[in-house]
């Protein structure tokens, strides 16, 4: 009886052991979380897609890579016409509902790569949730002092990692 307790209570702490093993270096791993959004318009004229890579959950660092795109573009499989307008996609990095960072990434009529983090180490908050949006800007005919506001935009879309599961460790 004595040896059967012993060796269950053995499986047990070897279990228990393995198990806060991989909890603890599941949460070293980043977390990838990918996203398309679109512009929301009936051509699907502008559109970014791609991953977000959190560093840990809540994140010093996003690293944001991915495409936009801006229609037409060649060999394209969905036919738009040029409407003069670009696209533009807004990250934004928000820590305990305030802004911590924000990029953009503009294209017109083609496709761009992109490759950045957004970082909220200049913050006492680290990062809890990222916002993407999608607008249409038209091309000034004009030099114009300042940036341009959209003529229309997409729905936002809101990213946390908190329901993600880590990368496995390579």
């Amino acid at each position: 009886m004595k040896r059967a307790l012993l060796r269950a209570a053995t499986v047990l702490a070897a279990a228990l052991a393995i198990g806060a093993m991989t909890a603890s270096s599941a949460t070293a791993s980043p977390l990838l979380q990918r996203f398309s959004v679109p512009s929301g318009d009936n051509c699907t004229y502008g559109l970014t897609e791609g991953q977000l890579e959190w560093s840990s959950y809540p994140a010093r660092t996003v690293l944001v890579t991915g495409t936009i795109v801006d229609r037409p573009i060649q060999n394209d499989t969905i036919a738009c016409r040029d409407d003069g307008r670009y696209t533009i996609a807004k990250f934004t990095a928000y820590g305990a509902n305030r802004v911590v960072d924000e990029a953009a990434q503009r294209v017109d009529n083609g496709t761009l790569r992109f490759r950045f983090a957004l970082d909220a180490s200049l913050s006492a908050v680290a990062i809890d949730l990222v916002s993407i949006q999608v607008c249409r800007v038209v091309l000034p005919t004009v030099p114009t002092p300042g940036p341009v506001p959209p003529d229309y935009c997409g729905r936002t879309h809101f990213f946390s990692p908190a329901a993600i599961t880590p990368r496995a460790a390579v």
